[in-house]
């Protein structure tokens, strides 16, 4: 694959070649009965990685195509409509190496939106007597690479981890019409994406740093479907 960079960073330099990228996948799929496995590993190899010697692309940056990195990793997924009755649950996991120099790294690094595990489960069950479909979702992210101001190195520490249990329910008024609840992160897990350093030491020689997080630990959504022109609704999407 190649590809061809930005405008902004064309703005400033046109006669940069494209990056390039090689991927060899392997991939497995089984389906029958109600029930589906997908499997994938792969390897990605990346070379004429786009770098520049600035904090950010500007018009005297010096400007290469000199980076390069890899990619390797494995995504799993697992859905059964089968097994118990009005249960339908899907699992993921993902698992993902990767290291690149490119950009203003200043040396190969994992870059900060990558996480090397990723995992999730859902869950909805149909209760007849209710006319109501209950979900449940729980999502898990391993932390992501920072730079750390107090330790050595670039890129050189991570974030916690990020988790949310989720829950929902749809009640069926009549076949086009639907009430939807639902509460993100139910538990109120403070969960932070990055953190924001001071630009000065303190006394101690240390920076101090504020967290980047959600703006609110909870979530509450309330929604009315309304499907019109068909006996369809909104259900399985919900």
């Amino acid at each position: 694959f190649y590809q061809q960079a930005q405008n902004n960073i064309l703005q400033y330099n046109e006669q940069l070649a494209p990056e390039s990228a090689e991927h060899y996948i392997l991939n497995f799929l089984y389906q029958k009965d109600g029930r589906m496995l997908r499997a994938e590993t792969y390897y990605k190899n990346y070379s004429s990685l786009l770098t520049y010697d600035t904090d950010r692309p500007q018009f005297d940056s010096n400007f290469e195509v000199n980076g390069d990195g890899y990619a390797t990793g494995l995504d799993i997924f697992w859905r059964d409509e089968k097994t118990v009755k009005n249960l339908d649950y899907w699992i993921s996991y993902s698992y993902l190496d990767t290291e690149r120099q490119y950009l203003n790294f200043q040396e190969t690094a994992t870059p900060n939106f990558a996480s090397s595990h990723n995992f999730s489960a859902v869950g909805k069950y149909w209760v007849e007597d209710l006319k109501s479909q209950i979900g449940i979702t729980y999502n898990y992210t391993s932390g992501r690479t920072f730079t750390n101001p107090n330790l050595e190195g670039f890129l050189n520490d991570k974030t916690a981890s990020f988790q949310s249990l989720n829950l929902n329910w749809a009640y069926l008024i009549d076949q086009q019409k639907i009430v939807f609840l639902s509460v993100t992160n139910i538990l109120g897990r403070e969960n932070i994406f990055n953190y924001q350093y001071s630009n000065t030491p303190d006394q101690m020689g240390n920076f101090d740093r504020r967290s980047i997080g959600q703006a609110a630990d909870r979530f509450i959504f309330v929604g009315f479907f309304w499907t019109l022109g068909s006996n369809d609704n909104q259900l399985d999407n919900l």
